[in-house]
């Protein structure tokens, strides 16, 4: 965040006045509240209307632009109400131990992620000149594959080629073909959990590397780790290993989900949370992620979790067929 102006509230008023060349996302900071509200600004008078009591019911006015996104997010929030509602309850059903309840709302809360998510990555395609559609696609651009981001920011119209959210989309976007599958990994350096400066590189070569990055504080990576010892145990010796990478900031809790979860193979964090190195390298906007390389250092695959990654270690380390005799 970088401060671009400041101004004094005086009898529960206050006034900021400047000049921005077309609608872009500014967040108005109150101190005393220790929030932020995030909104379009354009050339045009707005009006701020804060609840300092809570700041989520901020009411902003004479920005077409925030009118056009309030619009988008009511649509959002429909999704959103019905998502709330099955997680009530799933977790109705968790608190008594029905499984079977507990599977059949999970499916339907997917699903209802997954529509969610196509209708947003819809309305951006339909919405190729609107001002919004970059800053959405920046919002949701941890659930967009390499293919949806380029087609989405090939769909944009010229007018949006100053938006701050088109640029970083753009870079994230060859940062996504640099790691695409069938790429070279990217070479970085980290310390492990001893506070040794460990290179990737020289675990390139022997056996295929799975790069996991993850957090402690992170509950689906957690609950993948159980599946990760167990696929470790079982290949580790036939040629496959993994490199963890955390994306913890607290030295402390990451050392202990290491041990706690009884992670074994080798791990490294610059303890820099969202902005680590690695994670930067390969465009990684969520956890858990991973990357499979090859004993050439190629990615061959990305993201496989649960039953894919069994599977897909399965097909690289076949199990023997057993000879027998035949018998009349």
């Amino acid at each position: 965040m970088i401060t671009i102006d400041s101004t004094q509230i005086a009898d529960g008023k206050f006034e900021i006045k400047g000049v921005v060349a077309y609608p872009e996302v500014y967040y108005l900071t109150i101190p005393a509240t220790k929030s932020s509200v995030p909104f379009f600004v354009e050339p045009a008078e707005i009006i701020v209307n804060i609840k300092t009591k809570d700041i989520n019911k901020t009411k902003i006015t004479g920005s077409k632009t925030q009118a056009e996104y309030d619009s988008y997010l009511d649509k959002i929030d429909e999704f959103n109400l019905r998502i709330k509602e099955n997680y009530t309850i799933y977790n109705t059903a968790m608190e008594i131990g029905d499984t079977e309840k507990m599977d059949y709302y999970d499916s339907l809360i997917n699903v209802l992620d997954e529509q969610r998510g196509q209708f947003s990555k819809k309305y951006v395609l339909e919405n190729p000149a609107s001002f919004i559609s970059p800053y959405i696609v920046y919002r949701n651009s941890y659930t967009y594959e390499l293919e949806d981001l380029e087609k989405a920011l090939n769909a944009f119209d010229t007018s949006l080629v100053h938006s701050a959210y088109s640029g970083f989309l753009n870079t994230y976007l060859a940062t996504l073909k640099r790691t695409a599958v069938g790429q070279p990994y990217i070479p970085f350096t980290m310390q492990d959990s001893a506070g040794v400066d460990i290179s990737v590189s020289d675990h390139i070569g022997q056996k295929y590397l799975l790069l996991d990055f993850w957090a402690s504080w992170c509950a689906p990576c957690r609950e993948e780790n159980p599946n990760l010892v167990r696929l470790y145990n079982k290949y580790n010796a036939k040629g496959f290993d993994i490199f963890g990478v955390s994306f913890d900031s607290n030295r402390d809790r990451w050392l202990k989900a290491i041990a706690d979860d009884s992670l074994t193979w080798t791990h490294v964090s610059d303890l820099a949370g969202w902005q680590n190195t690695a994670g930067v390298l390969y465009g990684i906007r969520s956890i858990p992620s991973n990357a499979l390389l090859d004993t050439n250092g190629v990615i061959i695959a990305k993201n496989l979790r649960g039953e894919e990654l069994r599977a897909k270690l399965e097909e690289l380390f076949p199990e023997p067929i057993a000879k027998g005799k035949a018998r009349k």
